[in-house]
């Protein structure tokens, strides 16, 4: 991982140095209007964390539209403010889970909604035909810049959803993952393992950054021990049971993983809880054997940011494999948002950080035994947990401050723009 954690390093200089140059070289400009094309459905996948990006855009006097597809409708879009952001929902022809970003009266109509508007640049994350060819056709009759964002690995080298799927769609994700990055006037990567991808498909190296997703980091902290007060009186807990917390749905070999460390440390006789907060489908029977108190949907983030302030560690066991390392999940961020420290495995640029700052435990390998072994730490470390709240608080503004990550994508529009003169 060493060889890891000096490319992370090495990118994020260049994507700060890039920002700067880009704000430096140029007079004051007028506030840009921005697309925000992702495939996802509303209220699903990394769409908040769009949302929220796209608020701090307006907050710095800019106008951000999120399309995205929405949950019901299959022939008329929708529309909706949020925090001053106008989202615009695509219809979409398919049902349930293929709604992905494939159908292409989706894609026909964000076309015709997009040829509405005029932008000063389009914002795309991956190459969905839902994403890609509004994308493309927005670039090419507004001749605007197009930035187009790396965010996942779901191709056929992944195998993220197994063997049969890699030989068989996972094939054509993987055409329309890379085939057309070249297109694109700039593109923005969430890990340092997908900026250097990149620059092997023949990207250049200078047209990349390297942002992770960000956060607000503006409210104010929850403090540990009251939090944690709150939740073993809620819930019933002892005071001497350690307390971990997962949030969101997982995939079944990250889910293996976790349930194998939980057995090291149930044969050591270690007491402790785990809360799972999110929609993910688990049995009473795995509850049970696994001390798991499932809370289901938190209404609100401040609740959920309550669970994670009061737990003694988040939990993102993650099988060291080519999709996990591509992948930059954004529940670590919200983890340490809210004063968590995480125990997690060597995937993503986690290694660039977790080995500088003490802001949670980092796994030597993703074995069970390991992730077992950090887990142990963790619990070892309590009399320490304050501190390290403290730093995660510290290492986000710093690092994740949504707002700075807005300014610097700003600033690489401006630089993708230039480029085209």
């Amino acid at each position: 991982m060493l060889r890891s954690y000096e490319i992370s390093m090495e990118t994020n200089e260049l994507s700060r140095a890039s920002a700067t140059a880009a704000t430096s070289s140029m007079k004051p400009e007028a506030p840009l209007r921005i697309a925000f094309i992702i495939h996802n459905q509303a209220e699903t996948g990394p769409y908040w964390k769009v949302v929220e990006q796209c608020a701090a855009y307006v907050r710095l006097g800019h106008t951000a539209d999120v399309y995205c597809t929405s949950k019901t409708a299959r022939l008329q879009g929708k529309e909706r403010v949020i925090d001053g952001v106008r989202v615009i929902e695509a219809p979409d022809a398919l049902w349930g889970k293929l709604r992905q970003g494939v159908d292409l009266w989706n894609a026909l109509w964000r076309c015709w909604r997009l040829g509405r508007e005029r932008y000063d640049v389009v914002h795309a994350v991956d190459c969905r035909p839902n994403v890609i060819f509004p994308s493309l056709y927005v670039q090419r009759t507004q001749r605007i810049p197009l930035v187009l964002a790396w965010w996942d690995l779901f191709g056929s080298d992944s195998k993220r959803f197994g063997e049969v799927y890699a030989l068989t769609a996972g094939k054509i994700e993987g055409l329309f993952e890379e085939g057309f990055r070249s297109y694109a006037d700039g593109a923005i990567t969430i890990t340092s393992y997908l900026a250097k991808r990149l620059e092997r498909l023949g990207f250049p190296p200078e047209n990349i950054i390297v942002q992770h997703l960000g956060c607000d980091t503006s409210a104010e902290p929850i403090r540990y021990e009251e939090a944690r007060t709150r939740l073993l009186e809620r819930h019933g807990i002892p005071r001497d049971r350690t307390v971990f917390c997962f949030a969101g749905t997982i995939y079944e070999t990250d889910f293996a993983l976790l349930t194998q460390a939980l057995d090291i440390l149930q044969a050591r006789g270690v007491p402790y809880t785990l809360l799972w907060i999110g929609k993910h489908t688990l049995s009473v029977d795995v509850c049970e054997r696994y001390h798991i108190k499932h809370l289901g949907i938190v209404p609100t983030m401040r609740e959920v940011y309550e669970y994670f302030a009061a737990a003694d560690a988040c939990l993102l066991p993650m099988e060291v494999n080519l999709a996990n390392t591509a992948r930059w999940h954004s529940k670590v961020t919200d983890y340490l948002n809210a004063g968590a420290p995480v125990a997690l495995t060597p995937v993503s640029d986690f290694p660039a950080y977790f080995l500088k700052h003490s802001i949670g435990w980092l796994a030597a390998s993703g074995t069970p035994q390991d992730y077992a072994l950090t887990l142990l730490q963790a619990i070892a470390d309590k009399p320490y947990r304050a501190e390290k709240s403290r730093a995660a608080r510290a290492f986000v503004r710093q690092e994740l401050d949504v707002m700075a990550i807005a300014e610097r994508a700003i600033a690489f529009y401006r630089l993708c723009a230039v480029k085209l003169l």
